[in-house]
C-alpha cells in the first residue's frame, strides 16, 4: 500500500510539474505571434504602396494642369522635347512626375482644351456680359506612343456634352483646361501569395481642372 501511495503521490507531483511548467511556451508564442506580425507589417506596407501610388497620379494631374495653365502657347503635333511648350515635353513631364511608376507603359494621360465657340467653331473672346454658356470641348491630345495592353480601358472619361462640373462657372468668352492621368497598379503585389481572391489590378484615376491664363493661345 504505501508503494502504491507513493507511486500515486510521484505521479500527480510530476503532472503538477508539467502543469506550472513553462518550458515550450515562448516556442508556441513565437509560432503564434510572429506570423500575426509579419501578416500586420505586410497590410501596412501594401496600404502605404496603395497610397504613394494615389499620391503619384494626383501629384502628376495637378502639377501637369497647373503647368499647362501657365503656358503662352502649345505646340500641336509635336513630340520633340526640346520646346517646353510642345506636346512631346508634356508628355515628357508626366513620366517624370508620375515616377517611380512606369506612367508610360502602365498608364495615360488626356490633355482637354474646352472654351466657348462660336458659329465657326473657334473660340470667343471674353466680354463685359458675363451670360452664362455651355462649354464645349475644343481639342484632347493624348501622348500616340504610349499604345499599351492598358491603354485600351484607358479612354477619357470627360463627357463631350457636359465637360465640366455643373458647379463650375462657364461665361461668354471662358476657357478651361481639363487633364486627365491613369495609372494601372495592383495593389496586392505582396500578400496575393498568403490569399488567394484578393482584387487584382486596378485602375487610379484623377481628373483636373483649370483654367489657363492666356487662354487664346491654345488655338
Amino acid at each position: 500500500m504505501t508503494t502504491l501511495s507513493q507511486t500515486a503521490r510521484s505521479i500527480a507531483a510530476t503532472v503538477r510539474r508539467l502543469l506550472r511548467s513553462e518550458r515550450g511556451s515562448v516556442s508556441i508564442e513565437f509560432v503564434i505571434i510572429v506570423p500575426m506580425m509579419l501578416l500586420v507589417m505586410l497590410g501596412f506596407t501594401e496600404v502605404y504602396m496603395y497610397m504613394r501610388a494615389v499620391s503619384a497620379v494626383d501629384r502628376t494631374a495637378f502639377t501637369l494642369a497647373n503647368t499647362i495653365g501657365q503656358m503662352t502657347s502649345v505646340i500641336p503635333d509635336n513630340t520633340d522635347t526640346t520646346d517646353a511648350n510642345s506636346y512631346g515635353s508634356i508628355w515628357q513631364d508626366a513620366v517624370l512626375l508620375a515616377a517611380p511608376y512606369q506612367l508610360k507603359a502602365n498608364g495615360m494621360v488626356y490633355v482637354s482644351f474646352v472654351c466657348d465657340p462660336d458659329s465657326k467653331s473657334k473660340c470667343k473672346d471674353m466680354d463685359t456680359s458675363m451670360t452664362a454658356v455651355t462649354p464645349k470641348i475644343q481639342w484632347t491630345a493624348s501622348p500616340p506612343s504610349w499604345t499599351n495592353s492598358k491603354s485600351a480601358s484607358m479612354a477619357s472619361r470627360v463627357s463631350s456634352t457636359s465637360p465640366l462640373p455643373g458647379s463650375w462657372p462657364f461665361r461668354t468668352g471662358d476657357s478651361a483646361i481639363i487633364v486627365e492621368v491613369f495609372l494601372s497598379y495592383n495593389p496586392f503585389v505582396m500578400t496575393s501569395n498568403f490569399k488567394s481572391g484578393l482584387p487584382g489590378q486596378q485602375t487610379l484615376y484623377r481628373r483636373v481642372y483649370v483654367r489657363p491664363r492666356a487662354p487664346r493661345a491654345f488655338f
